[in-house]
């Protein structure tokens, strides 16, 4: 026992040992997690009613679901989209339970398999396509332009005509003159 109380300030190895324990229990009893009152109240809503309906259908009027106003199945499918809403559901849970609900045609946004993919390939194929018509057409513009002055030059002096400006007709210069005179100011 001398040996114990030599080391340490008089208190002996078996004390500190178990002031060691009740400072780490204290610890652990601070540091644990308490129920809040937000955590025992209903789970956050990870969605709302505006999000889905831009991309579900009135299953009766074949409208999205924000546009059918007052339809009574479109009013009966968002009080069953507000009930998942108000349980905590996602975004992905409310459209599958909505598909086991209505079926496949509650969907406004065509699915990504089999036939419902050209919903989303053709835009795109159209767009790629349009984009590459574009560009040659462009090439083809600016190549004519610049090859059809020197053409134009190269028949020119073909013919022996004069290649540098030339005077405008005496008549066209008077007219000329007088349509300037009117606008100046």
């Amino acid at each position: 026992m001398r040996a114990a109380q030599a080391r340490g300030c008089g208190i002996p190895r078996s004390k500190w040992t178990a002031i060691a324990i009740a400072a780490i229990a204290i610890a652990t009893w601070f540091a644990a997690p308490t129920p809040t009152p937000a955590a025992t109240q209903k789970p956050e809503p990870q969605t709302n009613l505006a999000d889905i309906s831009d991309e579900v259908m009135c299953t009766v009027c074949g409208v999205p679901l924000e546009l059918a106003t007052e339809a009574p199945q479109a009013e009966a499918e968002r009080a069953y989209i507000r009930d998942l809403i108000a349980q905590g559901k996602t975004k992905d849970e409310i459209k599958d339970a909505l598909v086991a609900q209505y079926g496949e045609n509650v969907l406004a946004v065509p699915g990504d398999e089999g036939f419902d993919l050209a919903a989303w390939l053709v835009p795109a194929i159209a767009f790629v396509t349009a984009a590459f018509a574009i560009g040659i057409a462009l090439r083809r513009w600016r190549r004519a332009s610049v090859t059809e002055p020197a053409e134009r030059s190269a028949e020119r002096t073909q013919t022996g005509e004069s290649t540098g400006s030339a005077e405008p007709d005496p008549a066209a210069a008077r007219r000329l003159d007088e349509d300037m005179g009117r606008y100046r100011l």
